[in-house]
């Protein structure tokens, strides 16, 4: 892979695995902020992500394998003539369009003011700063990739294997003045104005499909983070656990652990985590029994399912995750098929008066 697509592979992957990582605290503090999770500020905030990776894949990216070679030698020289590019490119010949076009040390430094453009709008527009401020921002964050490339990635490796360049600090700067100047178009973007959090909002399907994706990927994460733990500690102390021991243990945490834990939640709260993620609480007697079908029918039953190994087992949670899905259209009041069964309706949390367990469902209209 060459060293054009290389980055932006790493940017693009990465930012996607941290924007899964960070799903549930987003998705929480967005319904406490904002009152609901919009789809424009999500997308803003997954291209900060991928543009931050980007920033440092293609200033790093690839760590060299030795350095031996080249640190005989001390390293890459910085380069501390302001204007050196439009030397280069001059001996790279300008006799035509085309040749501006396929310049390489043009190329460069277009290039360095295209990766920081992003920068300077997503500064200016998410944190309200001036144009001033925005610049500002971009000059420091260029300063400090320069020095991580002088000082050979902070001396993690014995010498500079990238060229501290001040080309580079005037094309950074240049692109975050340019993205902070085009900040204001995207303000023109749909669903970004403040709204209150306080107030109720209706309980609609992708609502619900939300927090249901909330304690699946909760679930998954801690049963997953549970099995690597054991798996931490019988490689550390160097165990000789037998095999049929070992994949019971892993089963234990990775399965039955997290669906035991989010049954004990729901016998306390009478919700799940997601629904309190996405700010819903269910109407209707909270009795024990009641509690128990909800959490077999619901993300509980699917974990229980999802991760007890192939076969008829995947299955069957394939079509329980089918069902759950196509049931938040198809019941009154998106309520889903756990509460269906149990026979609550779900509300908005910020709905004055009612209390989880207090009173009947409400009646069918």
């Amino acid at each position: 892979m060459n060293r054009v697509l290389l980055p932006a592979v790493v940017a693009v992957a990465g930012g996607v695995l941290l924007a899964v990582a960070l799903f549930v605290p987003y998705v929480a503090v967005q319904f406490r902020r904002r009152g609901s999770v919009g789809l424009v500020p999500s997308v803003l905030a997954l291209a900060v992500l991928v543009h931050a990776l980007a920033v440092v894949a293609y200033t790093l990216l690839p760590l060299p394998s030795s350095t031996a070679r080249l640190c005989a030698d001390g390293g890459e020289d910085p380069q501390l003539q302001l204007g050196r590019f439009l030397v280069d490119a001059s001996r790279l010949g300008l006799h035509g369009p085309a040749d501006v076009v396929a310049n390489a040390a043009l190329q460069s430094f277009a290039f360095n003011v295209a990766l920081f453009v992003p920068l300077g709008a997503f500064v200016r527009h998410l944190t309200r700063r001036g144009t001033a401020g925005a610049t500002a921002v971009g000059l420091g964050v260029s300063l400090l990739v320069e020095l991580t490339q002088l000082t050979g990635v902070w001396s993690l490796y014995p010498c500079a294997y990238r060229i501290f360049d001040v080309d580079d600090l005037l094309a950074n700067t240049a692109g975050a003045l340019a993205g902070a100047l085009l900040a204001p178009l995207l303000r023109l973007l749909p669903g970004q104005a403040p709204q209150a959090p306080g107030v109720p909002r209706p309980v609609t399907a992708w609502r619900r499909l939300l927090g249901m994706a909330v304690d699946v990927v909760l679930l998954t994460g801690a049963g997953a983070a549970a099995a690597f733990t054991w798996r931490v500690l019988v490689v550390g102390a160097g165990l000789r656990v037998p095999p049929a021991a070992d994949r019971a243990v892993l089963l234990l945490l990775a399965c039955a652990l997290p669906a035991a834990v989010l049954l004990l939640w729901l016998l306390s709260s009478g919700r799940t985590p997601g629904e309190v993620v996405v700010r819903l609480r269910p109407r209707g007697p909270l009795r024990p029994a009641r509690v128990v079908v909800r959490w077999l029918a619901g993300a509980g039953g699917y974990h229980l399912l999802n991760t007890a190994g192939p076969g008829a087992a995947s299955t069957l949670a394939t079509a329980l995750a089918v069902a759950a899905a196509v049931s938040v259209w198809t019941t009154r009041g998106h309520r889903g098929l756990p509460h269906r069964l149990v026979g609550w309706d779900v509300q908005d949390d910020r709905v004055p008066g009612d209390v989880p367990g207090d009173g009947p469902p409400a009646p069918r209209r």
